[in-house]
């Protein structure tokens, strides 16, 4: 039985629910970024971090399977439609999935004596993306103080356990089935405990229920994957024509610019619960207010980031990559405008998703690969690596656009509905 009067699934408050929130993605972000650096430095050689690199690309194509958009979806679930236990184990199966693509293209196209290593990195991230069932339901209780803390669990674990394992053996495949053990344990010895704070778990889900849902989210499925395809197509094109260092050099200046993408991240998602709940209540006035702050919010921290990169983006550059990325400087600004709207294309696709206008979704996933598709060539053939980010500046703009004048369609309905 639940004790709903337990403190412990009290609610929290909003500011307090993206400040632990933002605080445990941003530890989590960084320890990532810091077990790249780590490989390199405890490395004798550049043969490590070309392995991980390429198993991270191997995982990434498939990831959006393992993920599935359950996560949106879950949170929009505000009158139980399906239980924890039910979204537990559909992600198991989503994962299981992503697992054997990925395992089946490692063995088509990749390196033999890779595929341990590959095997136990996927395994590794998949675990965490099965803890998010349980961040999801506490998300939907406003409890993302719990969520934030298993995220920087997770970082600083991870973070640790590689430096240590990798360090003593320097073998990828031991350490990242450590990593592995090691994100289990905190799923088993922090976040399944406190899920019982807010409902019951049970394993299983029927296969009509299966069907349903994979079949409900694979526009949105497909939608992410066009998105991602609408950034990364491009950057395929530029290293055909400009070779691997023309790419390796845009990708270095990019890497850091996805704090923009990510931080955005931070502001909109702990809200996507309240969307839901203005849109079921038939709140127009709260709902647009919340859209307002929000774009605000994105903007803001655009701002921020371009005088960022204007005043600091040679000093920290050159502390971190050397002086010779300085003749690259001029990527920047336009990257962090880009990073931008992909951030509010980012935004704008999270919220048609959680109040399932999967047309919406879907159309706009389709929008920015063709218009990705179109304009690449003579963007880049004209404007060299600048080309690929004005590419997907502009394939952006047009998804948001469309996604967005596609649920205003919807939400004109359903608060016109209600007066």
């Amino acid at each position: 039985m639940i004790d709903k009067s337990d403190p412990r699934r009290a609610p929290i408050s909003l500011k307090k629910n993206m400040l632990w929130n933002s605080a445990g993605s941003f530890a989590n972000m960084v320890c990532a970024w810091l077990i790249t650096v780590l490989v390199l430095r405890l490395s004798t050689g550049y043969d490590a971090a070309g392995v991980y690199s390429y198993i991270m690309s191997v995982y990434a194509i498939f990831s959006s399977v393992v993920d599935y958009r359950i996560y949106v979806y879950q949170i929009s679930d505000l009158h139980g439609e399906n239980t924890l236990g039910e979204y537990f184990t559909l992600r198991c199966i989503t994962g299981t999935l992503g697992l054997a693509l990925v395992m089946v293209y490692s063995v088509l196209t990749g390196p033999f004596e890779l595929l341990p290593t590959i095997f136990f990195y996927s395994l590794y991230k998949i675990a965490s993306v099965l803890l998010d069932a349980f961040h999801a339901s506490e998300q939907i209780y406003r409890r993302m103080d719990y969520i934030g803390m298993s995220y920087a669990l997770q970082g600083v674990v991870s973070f640790a356990v590689f430096g240590v394992v990798f360090g003593v053996t320097q073998d990828l495949t031991l350490t990242m089935a450590v990593l592995f053990l090691a994100t289990v344990a905190i799923g088993f010895f922090y976040d399944f405990p406190r899920i019982h704070f807010f409902s019951e778990f049970h394993f299983g889900i029927s296969r009509q229920k299966t069907w349903r849902l994979l079949k409900t989210c694979a526009p949105a499925v497909i939608a992410f994957v066009a998105i991602s395809g609408s950034t990364s197509v491009p950057r395929q094109y530029l290293m055909k024509v400009m070779g691997e260092s023309a790419l390796g050099a845009y990708g270095t200046m990019a890497a850091p610019i996805a704090i923009v993408q990510t931080g955005a991240s931070y502001i909109y998602n702990p809200l996507l619960t309240y969307f839901n709940e203005a849109y079921d209540q038939r709140n127009g006035a709260r709902f647009l207010k919340m859209m307002m702050m929000t774009a605000f919010a994105i903007a803001t921290l655009g701002i921020v980031c371009i005088i960022g990169v204007k005043l600091l983006g040679g000093p920290v550059y050159s502390l971190i990559y050397g002086q010779r990325v300085l003749e690259y400087l001029y990527l920047l600004p336009p990257l962090v405008v880009s990073a931008l709207c992909i951030a509010f294309m980012g935004f704008v696709n999270n919220l048609v998703t959680v109040l399932h206008n999967f047309k919406a979704t879907f159309t706009g996933g389709l929008t920015a690969l063709s218009i990705s598709l179109i304009i690449m060539i003579p963007m880049i053939n004209h404007f060299e690596l600048n080309g690929v980010t004005y590419t997907t500046l502009i394939s952006a703009l047009g998804a948001s656009l469309v996604m967005f004048l596609l649920v205003k369609k919807q939400l004109d309905s359903q608060f016109a509905a209600s007066e």
